[in-house]
């Protein structure tokens, strides 16, 4: 099995981890401890906010701030035993090392996810077939390719993965993340692929590594448009088709109006990494957790119902020759948006706000 410190180097535009490391983790470690201390009468202040201007996202973010603080210290803190405990370091990647971190994993999504769901009072609606049920229950690795709605909804659709179907997830996601040491260290400890995506080709080999290293029950979890749904980063994906002489898909994306357009290298190369697994499809009603903050403060999803319906591609359906696999990532993108329209999802509208609950 490929080890995870050789597949995965730290992206480019971040320090090397002995210079970035000792900042964050140091800086976080303070906020936490700060925050906490001074919890009491932030809770308070937040309070009496909420009561003079009659709205409760004073006391909803002092809250989830603390659940985040605390559950940052408990994180670290373990990582440090769990470094400690590999003799510094030098067992880190072995199996029983590889299993603590992914529990690890379960408890600081899982945590978060919980308290994000209690604070907002939202509700989890997974709609799977029977198929998609026994493949994501079964040993075999599977592709998970989704929509992109805010971190806040990523955050919960890795929770689902973790908790009801027991699944490993090998993330692909940005290098601008591992700001946060929680997400650095377990994301370097595990086989996550953390791109710089200026490095498009490096980016490409890391997703193709990671694929193909994939246990059993692993689960790469891939985000083919790349960021948030935005007016503006509708508009410039399809002047990038376009300036590529890529018309047809430029029209195509075009009659697209709940989702951008996929960027298919990562999917290429997903696929290139595991040919023979199954993909799962999934498109989510999409609540823009901190996506935006603005819209965030002002409309919060309170009392909301994430929708997550799955679909299942078997491998055996699949074509093989990669501009075919171009046309096949469409398809299934357009039945994505097509679902999201019967939702009654709002398409994105200027300024950022996307989502049923920014209207």
């Amino acid at each position: 099995m490929l080890r995870p410190t050789l597949l995965l180097r730290p992206a480019l535009l971040l320090p090397p981890a002995a210079v970035r490391r000792p900042l964050t983790i140091t800086t976080w470690l303070v906020l936490s401890v700060v925050y906490l201390t001074l919890s009491p009468l932030v809770l308070a202040a937040a309070a009496l906010a909420a009561a003079i201007f009659r709205r409760p996202q004073p006391l909803l973010l002092a809250r989830f701030a603390a659940a985040y603080f605390a559950l940052e210290l408990r994180v670290l803190a373990a990582c440090g035993v769990l470094w400690l405990a590999s003799g510094c370091g030098w067992r880190i990647d072995s199996p029983r090392f590889r299993a603590l971190h992914h529990r690890l994993l379960r408890l600081f999504v899982h945590t978060l996810a919980q308290r994000l769901c209690t604070l907002l009072a939202i509700d989890i609606a997974a709609e799977a077939a029977p198929e998609v049920e026994a493949a994501l229950r079964a040993d075999s690795p599977l592709l998970f390719l989704s929509r992109h709605a805010g971190p806040g909804d990523t955050l919960l659709l890795l929770d689902l993965l973790l908790q009801r179907y027991r699944r490993l997830p090998s993330v692909v996601f940005k290098d601008t993340l591992a700001i946060d040491p929680c997400i650095d260290l377990i994301g370097h400890r595990l086989p996550h692929a953390i791109l710089n995506t200026a490095e498009r080709e490096q980016s490409e080999e890391r997703i193709e590594a990671v694929a193909g290293a994939l246990p059993d029950r692993g689960i790469l979890v891939l985000f083919p448009e790349g960021g948030n749904l935005t007016l503006e980063r509708r508009r410039r994906a399809l002047r990038r088709l376009w300036r590529l002489g890529r018309r047809r898909d430029a029209w195509r994306a075009k009659r697209m109006t709940h989702v951008m357009a996929p960027r298919p290298g990562g999917a290429l190369a997903a696929l290139r990494g595991q040919p023979t697994a199954n993909v799962i499809f999934s498109a989510h009603t999409g609540l823009g957790l901190a996506a935006f903050p603005r819209e965030l403060w002002r409309h919060p999803p309170i009392g909301g119902t994430l929708t997550v319906h799955m679909w299942l591609d078997q491998a055996d359906h699949r074509p093989r020759d990669p501009d075919r696999q171009v046309e096949w990532l469409y398809a299934w993108w357009s039945r994505l948006d097509r679902w999201l329209q019967a939702e009654g999802e709002a398409p994105p509208q200027a300024g950022g706000a996307q989502g049923r609950f920014s209207q």
